[in-house]
């Protein structure tokens, strides 16, 4: 009786779910509706529309629900649905691509390596341009070279972006950029000198007059008053004191300009491995 009553209640709430999966939607129609949705700055109602339980689990769903929350630049969120995104799906290709997107955005420059590396589908040259960008962003030459090999500079969705990755690569690792030594050297010997190979004409202009008009009025008082006055010690130490503090102001303006010129590459590496994404799966 026991095993019979087991069996029974089996019964019924397999029926039940059928029922419930009966009484479900597919999300396949309203595909259509949730973009025009997101084009016309709905996006809150488009979650809205995709996050109802009452649609049929779907590939198309879940993909769906990642690009919403892409478009609401909820990344992590987006990320995790994109990945759940089944091998086999339609869907598959443009979520992976998106996804490698995202990870880079979110400071994430080697998990989606693996998953490039995999793919084997007809979109090898943006595989390509993906890999570069991941590649520079982790400073790595060689990784970049391998990628690159796939640049063809034919496609007008890609050419662009191979272009200016090439350049940042050349700037990065084949050009000769500004030394911090260099400044602080040339400072050492002109203050001020440091200051404007760094790009700070101002600066420069400004530290050569203050150290030359303290070692200008250190050197009166010498001539005057003798070493071992307090009129010479005074501008002397100060005149040291400016002196050191140009030396080490033109090492940290290159440092600083190296810095802002890296993240200024690294902003434009993550928009070209992005904007082509637009046209290539319109």
């Amino acid at each position: 009786m026991k095993r019979a009553a087991l069996l029974l209640m089996a019964l019924v709430l397999s029926c039940f779910a059928a029922m419930a999966q009966e009484s479900g939607k597919h999300i396949g129609p309203d595909y259509d509706f949730v973009e025009y949705l997101i084009d016309n700055d709905l996006k809150q109602d488009a979650l809205k529309l995709v996050s109802d339980q009452g649609y049929l689990p779907s590939d198309t769903l879940v993909f769906l629900r990642g690009w919403v929350n892409y478009q609401l630049k909820e990344l992590q969120k987006a990320s995790g649905y994109f990945n759940a995104v089944p091998q086999d799906s339609p869907f598959k290709e443009k979520a992976l691509f998106y996804s490698a997107a995202v990870s880079a955005h979110m400071g994430d420059y080697t998990s989606p390596v693996q998953q490039l590396e995999a793919y084997s589908g007809p979109y090898a040259e943006l595989k390509g341009l993906h890999l570069a960008g991941l590649a520079l962003l982790r400073d790595d030459p060689q990784a970049f070279r391998a990628a690159a090999q796939a640049f063809e500079y034919k496609d007008y969705n890609l050419a662009p972006a191979e272009k200016e990755l090439d350049e940042i690569f050349a700037s990065r690792f084949e050009q000769k950029g500004k030394s911090p030594l260099l400044a602080a050297a040339a400072s050492a010997v002109v203050p001020g000198l440091g200051r404007i190979y760094a790009g700070n004409v101002g600066e420069g202009i400004s530290s050569l007059l203050l150290v030359g008009a303290c070692g200008a009025i250190t050197a009166e008082h010498w001539i005057k008053d003798g070493p071992s006055n307090w009129k010479t010690i005074l501008p002397g130490l100060l005149t040291a004191v400016f002196y050191i503090g140009n030396i080490y102001g033109s090492y940290m303006s290159v440092s600083i300009y190296n810095n802002r010129l890296k993240d200024a590459q690294n902003t434009a590496i993550l928009y070209n491995i992005h904007i082509p994404l637009r046209t290539v799966f319109k």
